[in-house]
């Protein structure tokens, strides 16, 4: 059995010939749940940037940038540089990808954490790393210190690594304070100070990555999908730039308002999701 197995057992360990005290509950445990549910359900390709970070395991191999760095323009040449040499795009096709990308992997905890317990990890700037590794998962975030916002009637809400909050308005209010006033925002500035391209096309791939983040997760909740896209989307200011609804069988489709120019790269191939309709295969 592995270390992190053996870290997620109930017991610990048995000590002279009795159980060892029970593993007290960790905030990052309903978040693990529930990743767990959608790798089951859904795959594991929506959630695979953030699986070592709730497992718990080391970094692997690979170039890390702090969210800090890149919000106070550091450094962000270097990260549109690595989609340069995984895309070889134009240099404005090449930044709004390396910015989709960034931003879908800063969103996902968030959005798990919102829907999996209403248990929201911290992802302010100083609080993020983003990875680019040469092996699967090519893209990855975690956290640096354990900080989450949590309701009062949260079992956790006792934990020092979790500040309580009044309520799920308060909640959205922190959330959006974090993860985009305090991180996506600034880095966004940083982008676009540095390659031309639209504050509108990036800020279509919030609103998409929150989109596919919901998409995803929400299948293994009992909540309605639409509902839960609806208020991370005008929470962060987005809802214009995505359309949402449901299929016959009540699970999320989404549409861009706007175009992350990978067909621009992909020899004119658009994303299923995107505004621009293409008559290729």
């Amino acid at each position: 059995m592995s270390t992190t197995a053996l870290g997620r057992r109930p017991f610990s360990a048995l000590r002279g010939g009795s159980l060892a005290e029970p593993r007290l509950p960790q905030p990052i445990d309903a978040l693990r749940t529930t990743a767990d549910r959608v790798d089951r359900a859904v795959g594991v390709h929506p959630l695979a940037g953030v699986r070592a970070w709730l497992d718990g395991e080391p970094a692997r191999d690979g170039i890390e940038f702090r969210g800090d760095e890149l919000a106070a323009g550091e450094r962000v040449e270097e990260l549109m540089g690595t989609a340069a040499a995984l895309w070889g795009g134009s240099a404005h096709a090449n930044a709004a990808l390396a910015w989709k990308t960034y931003c879908y992997w800063t969103l996902a905890p968030v959005v798990l954490g919102y829907v999996a317990a209403r248990r929201v990890p911290v992802l302010d700037a100083s609080n993020a790393v983003f990875r680019v590794a040469a092996e699967a998962p090519m893209f990855s975030v975690r956290q640096l210190r354990p900080r989450f916002l949590a309701l009062p009637h949260d079992p956790c809400a006792s934990h020092p690594g979790v500040e309580v909050v009044a309520n799920e308005a308060v909640l959205l209010d922190r959330l959006r304070a974090s993860v985009f006033e305090g991180h996506l925002l600034p880095v966004l500035d940083a982008f676009l100070a540095r390659a031309r391209v639209g504050r509108r096309t990036l800020m279509g791939s919030v609103a998409s990555g929150i989109a596919y983040g919901v998409a995803a997760i929400a299948q293994v909740v009992p909540e309605q999908d639409d509902v839960l896209a609806k208020t991370f989307l005008e929470a962060f200011d987005v809802s214009d730039l995505v359309d949402v609804s449901t299929d016959g069988d009540g699970r999320l489709v989404y549409r861009r308002r706007t175009c992350c120019l990978a067909l621009t790269i992909e020899g004119n191939r658009t994303c299923s999701t995107c505004c621009v309709q293409s008559d290729r295969p």
